[in-house]
């Protein structure tokens, strides 16, 4: 595929993928597609894999999040994919190769990603939940669940029982690298809070006296 094909190819790409990610959840916008995309790319680069497939299935990764009618939204996503790969023109192979990373970057079926490409989605996927933009998703992702800031079936415990756990999890060296600096600017913060929150609680019982 010649550079002016591809590239109006991977534009028709992402036109209709904005259309699906403005139905969907400010958490899984087409902004955080476009985040996943660029650390995928950053990620390929330092990995040696390749930047076409994990570009691709980054911009398409979570268009089938809402109203999944597969198992789950990465199964649902992968589905999408293929048709809108096929009909934008891709090779059988790219298209499969973007399909089988898609379907993994999310473990919830069982399904574990075996390819370099796979590997760096998933990857890319959790590093978007770290740092400031990961807590600025995960507040966003609370309000859309009406969950609280902590206590039971709060913000603070999808932190805990998820996204920290993503750092057992990744796959490559580099998002390694990346996602540590990052997870603690997250646990900092989380300490500050419940700082605040018992100089409060202090205060209060001082001026009740």
């Amino acid at each position: 595929m010649e550079n002016n094909e591809a590239q109006d190819h991977l534009q028709q790409v992402i036109l209709i993928a904005q259309g699906f990610y403005a139905r969907k959840d400010r958490a899984h916008d087409f902004e955080h597609a476009l985040r996943v995309r660029e650390w995928g790319k950053l990620l390929a680069k330092e990995e040696g894999a390749d930047a076409t497939i994990i570009e691709l299935a980054a911009l398409l990764h979570d268009i089938g999040r809402s109203g999944a009618v597969e198992k789950t939204h990465a199964e649902s996503s992968a589905g999408l994919a293929v048709n809108i790969l096929d009909k934008t023109g891709y090779s059988e192979d790219i298209v499969l190769r973007v399909r089988d990373a898609i379907v993994a970057h999310s473990l919830e079926a069982g399904h574990e990603p075996n390819t370099p490409e796979a590997k760096i989605l998933y990857d890319a996927d959790k590093l978007d939940f770290v740092g400031a933009i990961g807590l600025g998703r995960l507040f966003t992702l609370g309000g859309v669940q009406g969950w609280p800031l902590v206590g039971e079936n709060s913000c603070e415990t999808f932190y805990l029982d998820k996204i920290r756990g993503y750092q057992k999890h990744l796959y490559t060296k580099a998002a390694l690298i990346y996602f540590e600096p990052l997870l603690l600017f997250m646990e900092e913060f989380w300490r500050g809070l419940h700082a605040e929150r018992l100089k409060l609680v202090l205060s209060g019982q001082a001026n009740s006296i």
